[in-house]
C-alpha cells in the first residue's frame, strides 16, 4: 500500500525554517544563505524523490520526470524567493504544490508520457534588486537581468548569482532549460475575495493591466498664518482635489479597477508653512488595457486643468501589459472543479506573478487557494491546510490530463 505523502501544510513550514522570522515570517531575498539553503534542501527532497534536478544560470531549480513517449515539456511552479519580514506562503506554495503533485502523479502511475517538470524560479519580488522577474525573464527567455545591480551593501547582481550557484549541491546539474509548451501556477490569492466569499478556488482568467506614475505638484510655500486663502499657490490642496477626483472616477467606473496613492512627499514639511512641492505616485490596474489608459487619460485632464500650481508626470515602470490565460486550459482547470464538486470563481489577478512572464512565450493557467482575510508579504499570511491540499488536487487532475 502506497505511504501517505506529507501534508502541503507540513512541507511549507519546513521550507519556511530556511529565512525563518519569528513564528512564522520568513526572510529570503534571492541569492542570500537562507536561499542557497532552501534551494539546497529542495533539491536534496527532490533527488530522494527521482526527479532529474538541474538549476539554470540564474538559479532556478527544475525538477523533472522525463516523459516516456515525448520530450514536450509541460511545467509547473512559482518562486522561491520572498520580501523581507514576509510569510511562508507566498511563491513557495506554487513551488510545493508543483512538486508535490508531480510525485503524487509518479507515485501512482509511474513515468508520464510527457515530461513533467516543477519548477522553483529564483526570484520574483525584487527584495534584495531593483528588478522584478529576474528568474522567469530568464527561464523565458525575454530579457536578462543588468549584471551591475547593486543591493543595499553594494554587491552586484553578478556577484551574488555566482555566488549563490556555485555554493548548491555538487549532485544537480548546471544547464538552462529549454521552454516548456504549458505552464501552470497555484498560488495563494493575496487578496480577500475568496476568502470573504467563501469560495474554494479562483480559476484566474488574466493578470492585470499594471502602470505606476509619479506626479508632481509645484506651487509657492509661504507662511501659514499670513498668506490669505486666495492668494495661496497650495499644491497640497491640489493634491487633495487631484486624489479626490481620481478616486471619484474609479468609483464611477467600478471593479476591477483599482488605483492606488501609496505614497506622499510634501516639501518642506512643516506645520506652519504652505508647501512648495507635493508629489505622489499613483499605481492603477484593471484586466483591460483600455480600461488603465482611460484613467491615464482622465489623469492627464486632471493636471492640465490645475490653477495657480503646475504639474507633471513621469511614469516610474514600464507598463505591464494585461496578461490573459489559455481559454483551454482555463477551462479545463473550472470543469475539474466542477466535477470535484468544489466551488469557484473565474477572477483576474490584481497582482503580478510569474505567470505573466511565461504567457510571453508560452501557454498558462493559474489557480488562486484563498488567503485569510486577504493578507499577503506578511507572518500573518496564512492559508488552511485544507485549502492548500484542494489546490494540489486539482493542478494534479491537470497535469494527469495533460502528461498522462
Amino acid at each position: 500500500m502506497q505511504k501517505k505523502r506529507e501534508a502541503a501544510s507540513d512541507f511549507l513550514q519546513r521550507l519556511g525554517q530556511f529565512g525563518k522570522t519569528g513564528d512564522t515570517g520568513v526572510t529570503r531575498p534571492v541569492y542570500t544563505d537562507a536561499w542557497i539553503a532552501a534551494v539546497s534542501w529542495l533539491q536534496k527532497e527532490a533527488q530522494a524523490k527521482r526527479m532529474a534536478v538541474s538549476v539554470d544560470t540564474n538559479g532556478s531549480t527544475f525538477m523533472t520526470y522525463p516523459g516516456s513517449e515525448s520530450t514536450e515539456i509541460i511545467a509547473a511552479g512559482s518562486h522561491i524567493d520572498s520580501v523581507v519580514n514576509g510569510g511562508r506562503y507566498d511563491g513557495a506554495y506554487g513551488v510545493a504544490a508543483a512538486y508535490l503533485a508531480m510525485t503524487d502523479l509518479y507515485a501512482e502511475y509511474g513515468q508520464p508520457k510527457k515530461t513533467m517538470t516543477a519548477v522553483a524560479i529564483s526570484e520574483e519580488d525584487a527584495a534584495r534588486f531593483p528588478t522584478t522577474f529576474s528568474g522567469s525573464k530568464h527561464y523565458a527567455q525575454v530579457d536578462e537581468t543588468d549584471p551591475n545591480l547593486k543591493d543595499s551593501d553594494g554587491i552586484t547582481f553578478e556577484e551574488a548569482r555566482s555566488h549563490a550557484v556555485s555554493a548548491l549541491p555538487s549532485f544537480v546539474t548546471r544547464q538552462d532549460q529549454p521552454l516548456p509548451s504549458e505552464w501552470f501556477e497555484l498560488h495563494i490569492e493575496q487578496g480577500p475575495v475568496l476568502d470573504t466569499t467563501g469560495t474554494q478556488l479562483g480559476v484566474v482568467s488574466s493578470i492585470c493591466e499594471l502602470k505606476r506614475f509619479n506626479v508632481t505638484l509645484t506651487g509657492q510655500a509661504n507662511h501659514a498664518g499670513t498668506t490669505p486663502q486666495h492668494l495661496r499657490k497650495d499644491p497640497m490642496k491640489a493634491a487633495a482635489r487631484m486624489i479626490t477626483a481620481l478616486d471619484n472616477y474609479a468609483q464611477a467606473v467600478g471593479e476591477p479597477l483599482v488605483f492606488t496613492v501609496g505614497n506622499l512627499t510634501v516639501e518642506p514639511g512643516a506645520s506652519n508653512a504652505i508647501p512648495s512641492r507635493v508629489t505622489f505616485s499613483i499605481d492603477v490596474r484593471h484586466p483591460k488595457k483600455a480600461a488603465v489608459d482611460a484613467f491615464e487619460t482622465k489623469l492627464n485632464e486632471e493636471i492640465a486643468s490645475l490653477n495657480k500650481v503646475d504639474g507633471h508626470i513621469d511614469s516610474l515602470m514600464e507598463p505591464y501589459p494585461e496578461v490573459v490565460m489559455d481559454k483551454r486550459l482555463q477551462d479545463q482547470f473550472s470543469e475539474i472543479c466542477e466535477k470535484k464538486g468544489y466551488s469557484y470563481q473565474v477572477m483576474p489577478s490584481g497582482a503580478g506573478h510569474d505567470t505573466q512572464i511565461m504567457n510571453r512565450q508560452v501557454k498558462t493557467a493559474m489557480l488562486f487557494v484563498p488567503s485569510r482575510d486577504g493578507i499577503s508579504h506578511s507572518p500573518s499570511e496564512y492559508t488552511a491546510p485544507a485549502d492548500l491540499e484542494r489546490g494540489i488536487e486539482v493542478l494534479k487532475a491537470q497535469l494527469y490530463l495533460e502528461c498522462y
